[in-house]
């Protein structure tokens, strides 16, 4: 049996912390982007129309110095043919919860600011 140095232990238990810790969030991240480019789909915008998507989490904001929890994650749209986003907008366990439009940019459907 082989048994490691109160600091290899240490150091060991703290890299496999930061892997776990760094490994949830990605995993959900990978779970939510399926969902959110599902309800992309649903939405009939022609693949053409669609210049990129970049999909963020959004961190919970509530306390004092805020958080390092994912309260939310949001889809954004960029649109070749308009100024502006749609937004599609999934809670941390991938829920749809919203969906809209910025600027310049309609979807048939969905709400715009």
């Amino acid at each position: 049996m082989r048994f490691f140095s109160a600091p290899s232990a240490v150091r060991l238990l703290t890299a496999v912390s930061i892997g776990v810790a760094t490994l949830a969030p990605l995993q959900v991240q990978a779970a939510c982007d399926a969902e959110i480019h599902q309800q992309i789909s649903t939405l009939d915008i022609p693949a053409e129309k669609i210049r990129k998507t970049e999909i963020v989490g959004v961190y919970d904001s509530s306390g004092a110095g805020g958080s390092n929890r994912i309260d939310r994650y949001e889809g954004w749209v960029s649109f070749t043919d308009c100024k502006g986003n749609l937004v599609v907008v999934v809670d941390k366990f991938c829920r749809p919860k919203q969906n809209y439009t910025t600027y310049q940019c309609k979807v048939s459907g969905v709400k715009g600011y």
